[in-house]
């Protein structure tokens, strides 16, 4: 049967492949999403290259059209196709042949004002390809779920949402020029940490020229000590945690070919593809990581519940603290093992659907995990956490942040101490005149009981009274006595009651 579907998996794979850009995007989207992607589609899927050839420049250059840039003390702004301008006038040097081809876009090597650049263009007539593209997507997708046998909780509608979205941000440019200042910004503290600069002047939505980063990537890495390699792999491990659990933005395809070993450090690159964490998301993803370090099972469940919006009621919750338990034994004592991709596989045991951006994120620490192993073969991904999980667990609790937090606050918190006096107001007239009403009702109620009452006593009183005044007449040896003693009590009692009623 794996024999099967593995065959299954290549023919959809290569099926993909040939289709061009936007449904190669589809199967390595999918390759990100293992709870619901059965494990043999992902490994396959995950398996998908761009494999493109390359445009010739000429062909490419057109992405320079209505370019605006400064060239010494002359402003050039017209389209190539209606001048003799050379966009390759602008650069000190220009290497026409790409240094990475992917189907949205290629990369070159150039020199501008003697610094070397990477210089990023997009494919031209891509949109009008990828909306027919995703036109047949829509058609197909009962066809796709059967196809790779989706989880029956996958909403495909929602998927190609989504899909389309990050679509159009991975074709404009400008998106990705925002994506590398934001991260030059979360890690400008971080000095083993690079982050490219971007050359605005020069970069539109459909070119990005930025900072070439000198280096290796993770496999081409060689000639380096052990020590030396655990120490890169704390650095991407502990830089992409900070990312996750403190910045809430984090690069979301983190593969080895963008992760740039330097002498001093590491540099990320190719910022198309970026992940966000609402922090209600990242509290519970924090709180899930926190009892894994803590051995708690309990508290690993609560996390897991909220993460994926389940209730008690609709799963075996001891089968499931039992798997719980598995995962963080393994990931509390295993060395040398991937363990990043155990919650997606305990949601697809569960038929459970994990929120997009935990699947995102779990994918992507798939990837880090997989590079730091490779940097060092005894990597243990929870060990190094425990300096960023206190680190936030401090930031989340600090006197600083609930200032901070009152500050944001204070205006809202501000109009309703204003409206305060005036609310109080309102609740008090409230309870006054439900206590109004209620008290009338009550008074009406005592004095019918009261009524009752005394003529209760009344009746009680004349009975003793007459029982009394016979024993007195008619009785015989002490009998009289307490005959006259009843009645005088009667007595005593009917004007001790008349002077109350009165």
């Amino acid at each position: 049967m794996d024999i099967k579907n593995r065959e299954k998996a290549v023919k959809l794979r290569k099926a993909l492949e040939e289709l061009g850009p936007t449904f190669i995007k589809l199967g390595q989207i999918l390759s990100k999403r293992p709870d619901i992607v059965p494990g043999i589609y992902i490994e396959e899927l995950g398996n998908l290259q761009d494999n493109v050839n390359p445009l010739e420049f000429d062909v490419m250059k057109v992405a320079f059209e209505g370019f605006r840039c400064n060239i010494g003390e002359t402003e050039q702004s017209e389209g190539l196709e209606k001048s003799d301008f050379d966009v390759l006038e602008i650069f000190d040097e220009f290497n026409t042949k790409p240094l990475a081809c992917a189907s949205i876009a290629q990369v070159y090597e150039a020199v501008l004002d003697g610094k070397k650049v990477a210089v990023k263009i997009t494919r031209p007539n891509l949109i009008n390809t990828i909306n027919l593209d995703l036109a047949i997507l829509d058609d197909l997708k009962s066809i796709i779920v059967k196809a790779i046998g989706l989880g029956n909780n996958f909403d495909i509608d929602a998927f190609l949402y989504e899909f389309r979205d990050l679509l159009n941000r991975e074709l404009d440019l400008s998106n990705e020029a925002r994506n590398i200042k934001r991260f030059q910004e979360n890690f400008a503290d971080v000095k083993e940490v690079h982050v490219p600069g971007v050359y605005d002047d020069y970069s539109s939505e459909t070119v990005l020229v930025m900072d070439y980063m000198e280096g290796v990537t993770i496999r081409k890495l060689s000639e380096v000590s052990a020590d030396k390699k655990m120490w890169y792999a704390k650095i991407i491990s502990t830089s992409y945690l900070k990312q996750v659990y403190l910045d809430g933005f984090y690069h979301a395809d983190p593969h080895s070919s963008n992760i740039i070993i330097q002498e001093d450090g590491i540099a990320y690159i190719d910022f198309g593809a970026v992940g966000n964490i609402d922090d209600a998301l990242r509290r519970n993803m924090l709180n899930l990581f926190y009892g894994i370090y803590k051995k708690r099972v309990d508290v690993v469940f609560e996390a897991f519940l909220k993460i994926t919006g389940i209730n008690k009621e609709d799963i075996d919750v001891r089968r499931f603290k039992i798997d719980l338990d598995d995962i963080i034994s393994k990931q509390n004592y295993s060395v040398g093992e991937r363990q990043s991709d155990n919650y997606a596989t305990l949601a697809l045991n569960y038929n459970l659907s994990l929120p997009s951006e935990f699947s995102t994120l779990e994918r992507a620490l798939i990837l880090i995990e997989a590079n730091c192993l490779e940097l060092d073969p005894r990597f243990n991904l929870l060990e190094n956490a425990k300096p960023v999980i206190t680190r936030v667990l401090m930031k989340r609790y600090s006197p600083f942040e609930a200032f901070e937090y009152l500050q944001l606050e204070g205006d809202r918190y501000l109009e309703i101490v204003k409206n305060l006096p005036e609310g109080v107001n309102d609740v008090i007239e409230t309870i006054r005149g439900y206590r109004i009403e209620r008290l009338e009702k009550k008074t009406d109620e005592i004095r019918k009981y009261r009524t009752i009452d005394s003529i209760t006593k009344y009746i009680f009183l004349l009975a003793i009274l007459l029982s009394s005044s016979y024993l007195a007449v008619n009785g015989e040896g002490y009998l009289p006595t307490m005959g006259i003693i009843g009645f005088i009590s009667a007595i005593f009692l009917f004007g001790v009651m008349f002077l109350k009623r009165s």
